[in-house]
């Protein structure tokens, strides 16, 4: 037996005698994590807009969502095709699978990805943002092997990947990225960008 799958026989022993966690982390596997980690970002993208340095901040945040998209769509259309891993669900027939056991491929983990690219992200936008995340992130990891649809190196290669991609892209892209919001905050779509009002905007006496 693999060391990886020796971890995943032990979290899956611990799943079967706490049935009291069961339904809090298959809904955090499925959906809860993913959209709390979400919701980190937009609370950095509404205090990035009250910045001086409001362009900066909001080019990381559209990056950060740019990478978090890009490497999950690259990992469902390359990076876990090539890999091929049955999910343990399907390779061990005995194994409990509190969620559903879907047909795509184990490595990397999509959930992984998406969070590993978040954290990152929000790590580089404000870092108490990104250790919240970061917390989060492993939370979701170990929620994905515990319900039965992952291996612990399928989580971990998935957030590793996704903060590969998120650290490339944010970290290639902001000088351009910044530019781009700068010239926009004369247009109409500043308040998504810059909350604080233009020198000389105010009501006129």
């Amino acid at each position: 037996m693999s060391f990886d799958s020796a971890w995943f026989l032990a979290v899956d022993n611990w799943a079967r005698a706490t049935p009291a966690l069961h339904g809090v982390l298959s809904v955090y596997a499925l959906w809860a994590g993913p959209v709390l980690i979400a919701l980190l970002l937009v609370i950095g993208w509404l205090r990035a807009r009250v910045r001086p340095d409001a362009a900066a901040q909001v080019a990381v945040v559209v990056l950060t969502g740019v990478a978090a998209v890009a490497a999950v769509l690259v990992n469902q259309n390359v990076v876990s095709t090539l890999i091929g891993r049955p999910r343990p669900c399907a390779a061990m027939p005995d194994a409990q699978a509190l969620l559903p056991c879907s047909a795509d491929y184990s490595m990397p983990s999509d959930h992984a990805v998406i969070a590993g690219a978040l954290v990152v992200g929000l790590w580089i936008l404000q870092r108490r943002l990104g250790a919240v995340a970061a917390v989060l992130a492993l939370l979701l990891a170990f929620s994905r092997v515990y319900v039965g649809v992952h291996y612990p190196s399928d989580v971990a290669v998935g957030l590793l990947f996704g903060a590969a991609v998120a650290a490339a892209v944010v970290l290639g892209l902001r000088g351009p990225t910044t530019a781009a919001a700068e010239r926009l905050l004369g247009t109409s779509v500043r308040p998504l960008i810059c909350s604080r009002r233009e020198a000389g905007s105010g009501p006129r006496a």
